[in-house]
């Protein structure tokens, strides 16, 4: 299996988990922490599907990373404007939003461990 559908899994796992404890600890922002992982999962499989194969389209490539960048400012956006009454709710919104975001980048960083890493 490629290295980037084991992250894939991790970051799923790690989604997984973030909706779990925001359920436990924080139970009115689970849609968030579901919403910001399943952004970032959404876009990581658009990216795989970019740079499949040996040719990359630098068109496909730049219109991607732009609407990568447009779904995250959409998704801040929904944040201010449906809580944007109550400022610390809105804060607190934001902060496991980006937790969710990041969901790939921290599973990037758990399978550069070691303990995934094949023995030579």
């Amino acid at each position: 299996m490629k290295d980037e559908h084991k992250i894939s899994f991790i970051a799923i796992g790690y989604g997984a988990i973030l909706t779990l404890l925001t359920f436990i600890f924080y139970e009115q922002y689970v849609t968030w922490a579901l919403l910001g992982s399943l952004t970032a999962m959404f876009n990581h499989s658009q990216m795989l599907q970019v740079t499949k194969g040996d040719q990359v389209n630098t068109y496909k490539l730049a219109t991607h990373l732009v609407t990568r960048f447009a779904m995250y400012l959409i998704m801040i956006v929904i944040v201010y404007l449906q809580l944007r009454d109550n400022q610390q709710e809105m804060i607190t919104a934001l902060i496991i939003m980006m937790l969710g975001f990041s969901s790939l980048k921290v599973a990037a960083l758990v399978f550069s461990l070691p303990i995934f890493k094949k023995q030579k």
